[in-house]
């Protein structure tokens, strides 16, 4: 029997609940990066820097293979 049939007289009584990010504590600030650059913390005299950058070919697979996707 497909599914749509089983729930055809039912209502749709499912629901999604999205939250909202917890916002930056003052003083702080937050970057959203896609998936596909890399960074580099460099450290420097008082503080760091964060280099971005694309990701190559090759860093691009080793990630994918990390997070399980190959």
């Amino acid at each position: 029997m497909d599914r749509n049939e089983e729930n055809e007289g039912a209502e749709d009584t499912r629901a999604v609940m999205v939250l909202p990010p917890d916002p930056v504590r003052r003083g702080c600030f937050a970057v959203l990066v896609p998936g596909n650059m890399k960074f580099e913390v460099v450290s420097l005299a008082g503080g760091f820097r964060l280099d971005f950058r694309p990701m190559t070919p090759h860093e691009h697979l080793a990630s994918k293979r990390e997070r399980g996707e190959l």
